[in-house]
């Protein structure tokens, strides 16, 4: 069985209706690691620092695990949320839980706020926050990708074909070949695959 994880690939951008006066505005960018999340998030604000709050969550990764029931869980490896500035809570929380309400992985969302003299309290806050993360991603292109992990045979020249073939037939992707004594591959194949490997020099790659 393959596995796979719902995230959006393309950036998204969506504004809600003014609240009080309060502009609203949602990103959704995909990202591949905390380090590409942080460095859109350093030029998002560059870009946007007219704002009064830049605010926003993210997930990185994915981990497969199985409740008491057998039944298949994904959690991230790694989640942020940043209120920048609002009021603890406010803002980076109902962001991140909408992410994972919706079950989205490597995902970065930014909700921008141009602040109009009328306070919206805690309350008014959390709903605002929630309801622009909500609608962003409602208005944004959902994705199934599969959940992979990265592998490397060696074998003989004169076992080459017979390798690839296998690869082939357990919807492996190659991702590299090199010849020389030995021939060594790298390939990608979904983590959902049950496949015996133990007749072969594979080994995981990091």
């Amino acid at each position: 069985m393959k596995i796979f994880y719902k995230t959006i690939l393309e950036t998204h951008t969506h504004e809600i209706p003014k609240i009080k006066w309060s502009r609203f505005i949602g990103n959704i960018f995909h990202v591949k690691n905390k380090e590409e999340a942080e460095s859109i998030i350093k030029d998002f604000k560059e870009q946007n620092k007219d704002a009064t709050h830049n605010c926003y969550a993210y997930t990185c990764g994915t981990n497969i695990n199985y409740d008491l029931f057998g039944n298949l869980e994904i959690t991230p490896d790694y989640f942020r949320q940043n209120d920048d500035g609002e009021p603890a809570n406010t803002a980076g929380k109902p962001i991140l839980a909408q992410i994972q309400w919706h079950n989205l992985h490597n995902i970065l969302l930014i909700v921008t706020r141009y602040f109009w003299w009328t306070l919206l309290w805690v309350g008014g806050l959390i709903q605002a926050y929630s309801e622009c993360a909500k609608q962003t991603i409602l208005n944004a292109k959902i994705e199934n990708l599969e959940i992979t992990k990265k592998m490397k045979i060696v074998c003989d020249y004169n076992e080459l074909w017979t390798v690839i073939n296998f690869l082939k037939k357990h919807d492996a992707k190659i991702l590299n070949q090199e010849n020389g004594e030995k021939t060594t591959i790298e390939f990608e194949i979904n983590k959902g695959k049950k496949v015996d490997f133990s007749a072969l020099d594979v080994k995981e790659m990091g």
